[in-house]
């Protein structure tokens, strides 16, 4: 495309000016449809992630004990004044996927109180393994940090992968694109007209001829071509005859949106996400959501978990049990009602009421005997059954 830019600018006089305009609009309608189709791929495949981390729970623990204060606030309900939590994720998986790295800064509220935000750009640090990064310029949407250093200490920095998959993706969009590309120009074909007219010596003899032949081009056959229903006057010396397309049989676009599903299956798998969960497939969903949460979802949560924790808490604090978890076991939807039986032998198993409902997505109860572990007397220590078994052969 840059070649005949060149030579629209230059007007070297080998080429129409319509005809560069033709080939250029075409190669930039080209590029435009093979750019909607990978980022149609690829903002599935965030969306996917986003939608799923956004549901993730932030628990925050205190010397072993589960609190919901100002940490849990924070990250689950109102990150800013100008974002709430589901936001704000959404924009941190764009981020993340978009960039292979992820940097959250923090800001102060006005009313003093922490505050976070997804970092757009930032200078890239020179790494040093004895001493803490400096990012500067750090901005946050159209705001920059021009007098502000943000050490490592100070900000979480997530990195998605060791080595980065969007340009290897973008290569296999170029790649795979062109057999896209055939299987449109053979749908076109397969289902457009193409005639074929014979002119005889004589009316192609007469003065003029290609100026007249163009004319009706223009007002008879294309008008015809492209009608419902029309008539097509066949003069003396000209004979019309279908060599292809509508008349000659018809194609459907199965081809194309295999090729098409094809680019999706190979993104999401780049992502680490089941392709039936993007088709909207509902046989085997279940498998395929515990695959992509452990390979898409639960990597990004337990880096967080980490990150967070280290850098917000330390490692005094988290010797005595203070800590900060992304959990993701409430991504999947609960059935309450169906997983009756199921609850009923955790809470025979030593879970509380109160675990149960936290795990179900419901409130807990604030009673003691809420918080208390049972278990059936169905289940005991080896010994003890051994006992009783020898004492009941004694008695019988």
């Amino acid at each position: 495309m840059g070649l005949n830019i060149f030579k629209f600018l230059t007007g070297n006089g080998k080429t129409e000016l319509k005809n560069v305009t033709d080939l250029v609009c075409r190669e930039l309608l080209d590029a435009a449809l093979d750019y909607q189709i990978r980022e149609l791929s690829f903002w599935c495949c965030v969306n996917w992630i986003a939608n799923a981390i956004g549901r993730c729970e932030v628990r925050t623990f205190r010397e072993g004990a589960e609190i919901r204060e100002r940490e849990y606030y924070l990250w689950n309900v109102e990150p800013n004044v100008n974002q709430n939590s589901t936001a704000f994720w959404h924009k941190a998986v764009a981020r993340l996927f978009q960039d292979n790295e992820l940097l959250i800064v923090p800001i102060r509220r006005r009313d003093g109180l922490d505050a976070v935000a997804v970092a757009d750009d930032w200078d890239d640090p020179e790494w040093a393994p004895t001493r803490q990064n400096e990012y500067r310029n750090v901005k946050v949407w159209d705001f920059t940090f021009t007098q502000k250093v943000f050490r490592e200490d100070d900000v979480i920095h997530l990195k998605l992968n060791h080595c980065d998959m969007r340009p290897i993706l973008n290569g296999l969009y170029d790649s795979y694109f062109k057999l896209v590309k055939a299987a449109m120009n053979a749908y076109g074909w397969q289902n457009g007209q193409h005639w074929k007219v014979h002119v005889s010596q004589l009316a192609a003899g007469a003065d003029g001829w290609e100026e007249t032949f163009r004319k009706m081009i223009e007002t008879q056959i294309k008008p015809f071509l492209d009608s419902n229903g029309a008539v097509l006057p066949e003069f003396d010396g000209y004979k019309y005859e279908n060599v292809g397309g509508a008349a000659a049989g018809t194609r459907d676009t199965r081809d194309i949106k295999a090729l098409i599903e094809d680019i999706f299956s190979y993104t999401a798998r780049a992502f680490g996400v089941a392709d039936v969960l993007l088709r909207g497939e509902v046989e085997a969903t279940g498998d395929a959501m515990k695959r992509t949460l452990t390979g898409a979802i639960d990597p990004i949560c337990d880096q967080f978990s980490e990150e967070a924790t280290r850098k917000r808490y330390g490692y005094d604090a988290w010797q005595q049990g203070s800590y900060l978890r992304m959990d993701s076991s409430s991504i999947q939807h609960f059935d309450l009602f169906g997983q009756a039986a199921n609850i009923e032998k955790l809470l025979g198993s030593g879970w509380s009421l109160n675990d149960i409902r936290r795990a179900a997505g419901e409130q807990p109860i604030n009673e003691p005997w809420a918080d208390e572990h049972l278990i059936t007397k169905n289940i005991g220590r080896l010994d003890t059954a051994e006992g009783d078994q020898e004492g009941g052969n004694n008695n019988g």
